[in-house]
């Protein structure tokens, strides 16, 4: 714009010297004339000069133009790739935040489960400590317990080599056999040195053996004495039925004796004594030989564990 202007001026200034030149042709001087047209010449040769550089500077302001069309289209494809990349990035931290959030959920879920394993250990670690207490609880009472238990062994077998020795010809002969298992000892005496044929009336030598084997088993206080009468299959005979009308009734009146005689006349506690009929039903021989028969009719005493 500013080229023009000039351009503008220069051309107002050649057509005046122009109109100047014919005005005073008629009384100017050669050499002024020639200045004139050397001055004339000189603003055409400004003037070439100056449409030159117009067109340079028109030349330049089109590329101008263009470089600044191509910054407006460049500008448009970065704001149209900022906006893009804004939404990519928007996208981005949303997902992002979705994310945290699903993972900041997860770290509450995964800490509540902490403290409800930690619970749950507490509590095994309480069990734990309970089952540790009873077990050594379980440890001393089973400590006890065998202590007790090798005491009452002990009581066991000095009772039964008090009853070998107190009932040693008895034994050699066969009438008495003792026998003990685990916390029972068992005396096992055949009919004919307690009881006559058919009868539940003891023999002398029946009460001298139930007062032998009483005064060792009355010393015992921690076992109970069970007394139980045995029989052999055969019938009970006519002249008997009367009083025993089966094998049942005489192994219990046998007992029933026992029992008697161990409290009346050795002393011992009627709450320590029981009596069990087994008749014929526990043999420990066969019924077919006049031998096994014999063996069967039997009277046994069992020392058995206190009931608690």
């Amino acid at each position: 714009m500013k080229d023009k202007k000039v351009f503008s001026r220069l051309m107002a200034a050649v057509v005046f010297g122009l109109c100047l030149l014919f005005a005073v042709s008629g009384c100017v001087s050669k050499d002024t004339y020639q200045q004139a047209i050397n001055k004339n010449a000189d603003l055409s040769s400004e003037m070439a000069r100056l449409r030159h550089q117009i067109a340079q500077l028109q030349a330049e302001k089109q590329a101008v133009e263009l470089q600044l069309d191509e910054c407006n289209s460049s500008n448009k494809e970065l704001s149209d790739a900022n906006a893009a990349a804004k939404a990519a990035l928007e996208r981005q931290r949303k997902m992002f935040a979705r994310r945290m959030d699903e993972l900041q959920q997860q770290l509450q879920e995964l800490e509540e489960q902490k403290q409800l394993e930690e619970q749950k250990r507490l509590e095994l670690e309480n069990v734990s400590q309970q089952q540790s207490d009873v077990i050594k609880s379980l440890e001393q009472n089973l400590a006890k317990e065998q202590i007790a238990r090798k005491a009452r062994i002990a009581k066991m077998v000095s009772t039964y080599n008090k009853l070998v020795a107190s009932l040693e010809n008895e034994i050699h002969r066969g009438e008495i056999t003792i026998s003990k298992l685990k916390n029972r000892l068992t005396v096992n005496m055949v009919e004919k040195i307690l009881f006559p044929s058919g009868s539940a009336t003891l023999s002398a030598s029946g009460q001298r053996v139930i007062r032998q084997v009483g005064e060792v088993l009355k010393k015992v206080n921690d076992k109970n004495i069970r007394v139980e009468g045995h029989s052999d299959n055969l019938p009970i005979s006519k002249k008997l039925r009367s009083r025993f009308p089966s094998n049942w009734e005489l192994s219990a009146a046998r007992a029933a004796t026992v029992v008697r005689f161990l409290q009346r006349d050795v002393g011992i506690s009627g709450k320590k004594l029981a009596i069990v009929a087994y008749g014929p039903y526990r043999p420990v021989a066969s019924n077919a030989t006049a031998k096994g028969r014999a063996l069967n009719r039997r009277i046994q005493i069992v020392l058995v564990p206190r009931e608690k």
